[in-house]
């Protein structure tokens, strides 16, 4: 039998910002559902949850294997979301969810960034 080898650093980073996604997007999903108020279930709202797990699954699929251009979009659309939110936040125009997701939000742009620009 043969030993398993340990992963270089940089993959290792892929694997924890891939996990870190799923897990923050599924924070982000449970806290919109508990904070915004009146969500009716209905087909749409179920094939709308049914989509955005896929997808979120998808894209860890691709960030778990190395996909330095995917991570690099994602990190770029994670900064503007935070710049946008922290925004709104300042000029008192944010939706009220916004204060509950910014660290998630944050922390996945931390994730994307700790590979693209080799952050600790």
């Amino acid at each position: 039998m043969s030993e398993s080898q340990p992963l270089p650093a940089s993959l290792k980073k892929y694997h924890q910002a891939a996990n870190g996604f799923v897990f923050l997007n599924g924070v982000y999903l449970v806290l919109a559902y508990w904070k915004v108020p009146s969500f009716n279930i209905t087909t749409q709202t179920i094939g709308s949850l049914v989509f955005f797990i896929l997808f979120v699954g998808v894209l860890a699929k691709f960030i778990y294997g190395g996909s330095r251009k995917l991570v690099l979009v994602l990190a770029a659309i994670y900064a503007g979301r935070v710049l946008f939110s922290s925004y709104t936040l300042v000029i008192g125009t944010a939706f009220p969810l916004v204060p509950y997701v910014l660290p998630t939000t944050l922390i996945g742009f931390y994730l994307f960034g700790r590979i693209i620009w080799d952050w600790p």
